[in-house]
């Protein structure tokens, strides 16, 4: 009976979240948007949502990084949420993030937040208020799967 709860649990899954790149080529290395990009995943996979950094090479070519194509994403990955994520670099190696999330299905915004950081991607508060206010709104607003 132990052995059938513990598979049921571990076998249980968050809400899928994509985590998109959409920092401009002149506003920061690609590494170094590309590595925060991967921290956000990496985060959100920490808070148990199934989260995964979408590739560059899943992006559809015909300019494609915001607007209505967002949604096109969000549906090739199969994401209840879509994770964007912007980065700028700031002054003595700062870098300054927009981060907003949507949900997957029809881009309602969930939730919006700034993380200031450096090229390291250290964690701080700011991404962890982000993804508990996306945590709370995914749960009001995002259906759960059957």
């Amino acid at each position: 009976m132990v052995a059938l709860l513990a598979a049921v649990v571990l076998g249980q899954t968050g809400l899928k979240v994509a985590v998109l790149d959409v920092s401009a080529p002149d506003a920061i290395y690609e590494d170094i948007s590309r590595e925060l990009t991967q921290r956000v995943a990496d985060e959100l996979l920490g808070r148990g949502f199934s989260a995964r950094r979408v590739d560059e090479s899943e992006v559809p070519v015909e300019n494609c990084r915001i607007g209505p194509c967002l949604g096109e994403i969000a549906k090739s990955q199969r994401a209840d949420v879509l994770v964007v994520v912007d980065a700028v670099e700031g002054a003595k190696g700062k870098v300054d993030v927009v981060l907003s999330a949507m949900r997957g299905r029809d881009g309602l915004p969930l939730s919006v937040g700034r993380w200031n950081t450096t090229n390291e991607g250290k964690k701080g508060k700011q991404l962890s208020k982000f993804i508990e206010a996306t945590w709370k709104a995914a749960a009001k607003h995002v259906p759960a799967a059957p």
